[in-house]
């Protein structure tokens, strides 16, 4: 036991020896410590790293969760306060909406009474719009007879809806004007007087600018308010119309022509250029029948007795007795054929029987027809179907025709016919030829 006790005591002091010795060298030794701090500096840092990386993020986790957390409630907030202001606007524009609705609803409702009740001498302000009941035009044209332009058109109301009392609606007027020109950028007003039917307003019928129980406007083109100009013109025209709270308006351009060759001639001259364009004529009658004098002479004007076999023209009946006719023939080469001036410029001087030139042209100097007014396309020496043509004009021309004197020329058209009991038939012929 005692050696075991000595055993043991020499154990621990050699333990502390040991202890003694392992730190003093540590103290000492490069070696070991370098290792040692190597292994700890290591281990440190990564127990360092880790714990700071932990540290930092779970801060950095935490501001993030903040800063989310109170963008989404600034989010909410935007998203409410939007709401809120959408929400305000929404209600702002109904309520201008309704209050715009009952202010129209009262302008159209209580408007006129409340005018009225004001002050019964202060005028009704009648505003100039065009939203309920809209003036219809149609049918817009014109055409010439004789050396009147007469004008076409219908102005109609056309009641969209059954507001504004527009079930009252009426024309109140309908004014004219005359400008020369067709451009509405550049319309020259003139003095051309407007002829038009009287029609009392208000009224709800259609205005019918061609109907002489309507408007039955014209304009003749002698008027001096042309100042012997010619070319393009326009009818201005404008219409009117109310319901007793709003008025409406309709304003049309109908342009139309003044034709320079029938308004705008150049005086008669005794050059021979105007001789050529310009040839007065004159005119006379004469009667002839198809059985006892059938011929005529154009130059004399006077009938030539049968069998009148060399006259410059000889009327003979044909036909059937249920469709008699009447031909002619020349006896000296006379050839004949029908005016075209339909078919020819102007096209506005189609001349027949009871449309003759110089009553269609009354102011002319000398007041006549011309050679120029008689044009034609082809002529021959027959003549046909003159009854059913009855109102046709022909033209005749010798072999001797002169186109600058007009001598050899004539134009003539039957004014009467009858027909006898054998068939036969008395014609009354007029006859034009150069003076």
């Amino acid at each position: 036991m005692k050696n075991l006790s000595v055993i043991r005591s020499f154990a621990a002091v050699a333990s502390l020896v040991a202890a003694f010795v392992f730190v003093g060298c540590s103290d000492d030794s490069s070696p070991i410590e370098s290792d040692t701090s190597e292994i700890l500096s290591s281990d440190d840092a990564e127990i360092e790293s880790s714990s700071s990386a932990k540290l930092e993020e779970e801060p950095a986790s935490s501001s993030s969760k903040k800063v989310r957390s109170s963008s989404f409630e600034e989010e909410e907030e935007l998203s409410s306060s939007s709401k809120k202001e959408k929400k305000s606007s929404s209600s702002s524009v109904e309520n201008e909406e309704n209050s715009s609705s009952s202010e129209e609803e009262e302008f159209s409702s209580g408007s006129l009474e409340d005018s009225s009740s004001s002050d019964a001498d202060e005028p009704i302000v009648i505003v100039p719009v065009q939203q309920d009941v809209s003036i219809a035009a149609s049918d817009l044209d014109y055409r010439i007879s004789g050396d009147d332009v007469r004008f076409k058109g219908r102005f109609s109301l056309d009641v969209t809806e059954s507001v504004n009392n527009n079930d009252n609606v009426a024309f109140t007027g309908i004014t004219f004007m005359v400008a020369k020109g067709s451009d509405v950028r550049s319309l020259v007003q003139t003095a051309v007087t407007v002829n038009v039917n009287t029609i009392l307003f208000p009224t709800m019928n259609v205005i019918d600018l061609n109907s002489m129980s309507s408007a039955g406007v014209s304009i003749s083109l002698l008027d001096p308010g042309f100042n012997d100009e010619c070319g393009i013109y326009s009818l201005i025209v404008t219409v009117t119309a109310s319901n007793g709270v709003a008025a409406f308006m309709r304003t049309e351009v109908i342009p139309f022509e003044r034709n320079a060759a029938e308004y705008c001639r150049e005086p008669y001259s005794s050059s021979s250029e105007a001789q050529t364009k310009e040839i007065p004529m004159t005119t006379c009658e004469v009667t002839v029948s198809t059985n006892l004098n059938p011929g005529l002479d154009f130059a004399s004007c006077t009938a030539v007795p049968a069998p009148a076999t060399t006259a410059d023209i000889i009327f003979s009946k044909a036909g059937t007795r249920d469709y008699p006719e009447v031909t002619a023939t020349s006896g000296n080469g006379i050839q004949f054929g029908p005016i075209s001036n339909g078919e020819q410029p102007p096209y506005t001087d189609d001349y027949e029987v009871n449309m003759w030139p110089e009553d269609m042209n009354p102011g002319r100097s000398p007041a006549t027809a011309y050679v120029s007014d008689f044009k034609y396309r082809v002529l021959g020496p027959t003549l046909t179907g003159m009854i059913e043509n009855i109102n046709q004009i022909y033209v005749a021309a010798t072999t001797a025709h002169n186109q600058d004197t007009g001598a050899g020329f004539y134009a003539f058209a039957i004014t009467d016919a009858r027909q006898g009991n054998d068939g036969d038939f008395s014609l009354t012929i007029k006859v034009y030829k150069a003076q």
